[in-house]
């Protein structure tokens, strides 16, 4: 059964919602400019509410290692998931200074974009549109890359079953696909997530 991520969190009705509905992951934009964003003190307060059983992950585009790191150490997350142009240079400085998990996200065009998550030094790979706009990339593109991985980008309630059955990820990212007017919506996540959990 794939594991569930809730991204983009904000405000405290959203942890009220994924404690509800209890997901195995929740994510928080803590690199700037981007409009999830919410600061460290943000991020330690949403995170002291959070149900113990849900693993906060830290997103983060091209954020020094040392700080991204330290949003660990502070115990603020339990895992680093990586959308910038971080290499394996980078992951292997950020591993020195933490021993959290790290997800690197890759936006897929082409079989060569699958080649270089196959790839990659981080613990986990993400497979993504890349934009941050919901939409789902070429998912035909999706073969057996020899690593388990995770999908991102224009899944929904709706169809995100067929994803989980047909490409069989590890993980399944959502963030857009469970708002409405660009703000999480409780509704939206509980039935992503039965749907997700047939």
């Amino acid at each position: 059964m794939a594991k569930i991520k809730i991204c983009g969190l904000m405000r405290t009705a959203d942890v009220e919602a994924v404690n509800q509905y209890l997901p195995d992951y929740c994510g928080f934009v803590l690199s700037r400019p981007f409009k999830r964003y919410i600061s460290k003190d943000a991020a330690r307060h949403l995170r002291d509410m959070l149900d113990k059983r849900i693993k906060p992950v830290g997103v983060f585009v091209d954020t020094p290692p040392d700080e991204a790191a330290g949003f660990a150490e502070d115990g603020i997350i339990e895992e680093i998931q990586l959308h910038g142009h971080e290499d394996d240079r980078y992951i292997a400085n950020l591993k020195k200074l933490t021993d959290v998990p790290i997800t690197k996200a890759f936006t897929i065009r082409n079989e060569n974009d699958l080649k270089r998550a196959a790839e990659s030094t981080a613990d986990y790979v993400l497979l993504d549109n890349g934009t941050g706009t919901g939409e789902k990339f070429d998912w035909e593109l999706i073969r057996d890359i020899g690593r388990e991985f995770g999908i991102a980008g224009g899944l929904n309630a709706d169809n995100v079953a067929d994803v989980i059955k047909k490409y069989k990820p590890f993980l399944v990212d959502v963030s857009s696909g469970v708002e409405t007017d660009g703000v999480k919506d409780a509704e939206k996540i509980r039935r992503f997530i039965e749907s997700a959990r047939p």
